[in-house]
């Protein structure tokens, strides 16, 4: 079952998260890293801190407020559900520079991506933004020296070890790799997104 975080005020300028464990604390610290003011993002064993500039603390404690990860005490039993993507050209304009940061061919990155189960572990701060692990410990690049004003709905990334798909249009720092046609945002549906914590995908090479 999804988790919603509590933030909790522990001084001006920062604002701590309780998680469960060392792998769900990096899971959020690399997210947290995505919010602009953050001057640092620590995790610890169990929890997550966030530095900022006091007067940046009510933005803040607003982006984090919808925050949810999963509660893994019970290994999800579903098929994992399948995302289609177009990798490269116009929708994945940094697959290439991933792929040298990796040292990888085109095919052996597609490959990699395709094969294996992954876990949405958390939405969070761009309505629908999904942070999905499953990446090997080797796949990680960092992030834009300057972030996209605007990733087109539906876009594909990596960062930092793990897979970010943006469900709307809006600005984004992440490498982008390609893009899905799945709908993502489904406005009329009581749950509007398509992809919660928890669930398995497996991504497929269109």
């Amino acid at each position: 079952m999804p988790t919603r975080l509590i933030p909790r005020r522990i001084a001006d300028d920062v604002i701590e998260l309780q998680v469960s464990s060392p792998v769900e604390a990096q899971t959020l610290a690399s997210a947290l890293r995505e919010l602009v003011p953050a001057e640092d993002v620590i995790a610890g064993l169990d929890r997550v801190s966030v530095q900022f500039h006091p007067s940046c603390a009510a933005q803040i404690e607003h982006a984090l407020q919808d925050v949810t990860v999963e509660n893994k005490t019970k290994p999800n039993s579903a098929p994992p559900i399948e995302i289609g993507i177009s990798y490269g050209g116009e929708y994945g304009p940094d697959l290439a520079s991933v792929c040298e940061a990796l040292d990888l061919s085109t095919d052996a990155f597609i490959e990699t991506h395709t094969q294996r189960v992954h876990t949405v572990e958390m939405i969070g701060f761009t309505p629908g933004f999904s942070y999905i692990s499953g990446l090997p410990e080797n796949f990680s690049v960092p992030r834009l020296a300057s972030p996209r004003p605007r990733v087109p709905a539906g876009s594909v990334g990596v960062s930092a070890g793990f897979t970010g798909i943006y469900a709307l249009n809006g600005p984004g720092g992440w490498p982008l790799i390609g893009k899905t046609d799945a709908e993502l945002f489904r406005a009329n549906n009581q749950d509007p997104f398509l992809l919660t914590p928890g669930q398995l995908v497996r991504f497929r090479a269109l």
